[in-house]
């Protein structure tokens, strides 16, 4: 059987590296809809920054606990 993982558990597989992540990366990994999704995990005591890289352009990461 699979598993089928929440938008909040893909966006964490993503950042736990720590590594920048770029909106493309993350739309196309989580949802075209992350930003919610990086909203819920704010909410839920996850540290993530957000950088801007170009005009309109931005990266993520996930600080470590």
């Amino acid at each position: 059987m699979l598993v089928k993982l929440t938008n909040l558990e893909r966006l964490i597989v993503v950042l736990k590296d720590g590594q920048w992540h770029s909106s493309d990366e993350l739309a196309n990994q989580v949802s075209w809809r992350f930003g919610h999704t990086v909203f819920e995990a704010r909410k839920k005591g996850y540290s993530i920054e957000k950088r801007k890289v170009a005009h309109n352009r931005f990266e993520y990461r996930m600080l470590a606990a």
